[in-house]
């Protein structure tokens, strides 16, 4: 039982560095999903990005939605590489009887993550 123990101790401790390592993560704090504005108004995007080692190529893609076509109104990236947080700010002037989605995305650990809302207008 005691080798048990002392086998099972040292299995841990060698899977714990492998443990640590944060997988991407991507999350749009504001707007919400599905949060109506009334235009025109100033719709603000903040968004955290994350990885363990480094993010790299972080984007933030503003899309009119429209029933004849998507319309890209606000495209920022690629963006730096290196860091292992990144805050994204930035705003867009909304028109009147609009949907809007937006795409937050970037790279970390050789893949690529993305998050995205969708919002809209009266």
């Amino acid at each position: 039982m005691q080798k048990f123990v002392i086998i099972l101790t040292l299995h841990a401790i060698l899977l714990l560095p492998s443990c640590s390592k944060m997988h991407p993560y991507i999350k749009i704090n504001t707007p919400t999903n599905g949060q109506r504005f009334n235009a025109p108004e100033v719709i603000k995007i903040s968004a955290d990005l994350q990885d363990s080692d480094a993010l790299g190529y972080e984007r933030l893609v503003v899309t009119k939605v429209n029933a004849t076509h998507d319309t890209i109104i606000n495209f920022i990236g690629p963006g730096f590489y290196g860091n292992m947080t990144y805050h994204l700010i930035d705003s867009f002037i909304s028109e009147p009887a609009t949907q809007y989605k937006i795409v937050v995305g970037g790279s970390g650990h050789s893949s690529y993550i993305n998050d995205s809302i969708f919002v809209s207008t009266y």
